[in-house]
């Protein structure tokens, strides 16, 4: 049986929180849910909370977290179900985790893979919103928004970079290193999620303008990735390895 963990990483949004972890129980199978509390401090944790953090790691802490739990648990798991509660599931009524996962398993070199976008979401990354294909799509990268990665693959590369403390660059090195290693990545149109961003700070749960906080990510992605890849890091990620259908 393939197994998954879901890593949701919360602060301060325990109404998104839970109402993800009832959509998995009432659409999803196979998967043990590792709900981190990340430091809430101006709302109590969720009700579905396994993992409670005593401050506010930012999002890639909280992910890391979460998979140190899983490691804990002693079971081998075939893949890590990463989310954030920007997410918000549309699809119901059909095993979304099962279908993606039983792609990724009939297909060795697979090792990431995405629920589409709805065309309401509010995205930067715009090939990652539906095309209505009923069916999953090769792309260049996919976001942590709800992303599947294959837990031995993502293992092996070191799992995401604890300096990228705000998640931003994460996804994009992560895509890097899986096309630079010639494993492929991909968005399923069969499922779907919307995105709301920044609804977090339109709530006033997060302690900081939305715009602050994208100016200290961008900062620190800059600094790290630049360090470990050189100035034209950017370039790298986005272009490397890179087929115009994949776009």
């Amino acid at each position: 049986m393939c197994r998954t963990a879901v890593i949701l990483t919360n602060y301060n949004m325990p109404e998104r929180s839970d109402a993800i972890a009832r959509w998995l129980s009432e659409n999803c199978e196979n998967y043990d849910l590792y709900l981190v509390d990340n430091g809430s401090d101006l709302t109590p944790p969720a009700e579905n909370t396994t993992v409670f953090l005593s401050e506010n790691r930012q999002t890639t802490g909280g992910w890391l977290a979460g998979l140190e739990a899983a490691d804990q648990s002693g079971q081998a798991y075939f893949a890590y179900w990463v989310m954030i509660t920007s997410m918000r599931p549309i699809s119901t009524g059909l095993d979304a985790l099962a279908m993606m996962v039983e792609f990724m398993r009939t297909n060795p070199d697979v090792v990431g893979i995405h629920p589409a976008l709805t065309t309401m979401s509010t995205t930067a990354w715009k090939h990652l919103i539906t095309r209505n294909t009923w069916g999953p799509r090769r792309t260049w990268m996919i976001d942590n928004i709800a992303a599947l990665w294959r837990a031995d693959w993502f293992n092996d590369i070191g799992r995401f970079d604890p300096e990228l403390v705000y998640a931003w660059g994460v996804d994009l090195e992560t895509c890097y290193l899986a096309r630079k290693a010639g494993k492929s990545l991909w968005v399923d149109d069969r499922v779907l999620i919307q995105k709301d961003t920044n609804i977090g700070y339109a709530m006033k749960r997060m302690k900081m303008d939305a715009r602050e906080r994208e100016s200290q990510a961008y900062a620190n992605m800059q600094m790290i990735l630049c360090q470990k890849y050189g100035p034209d890091w950017n370039w790298k990620m986005r272009e490397k390895n890179v087929e115009p259908e994949w776009r």
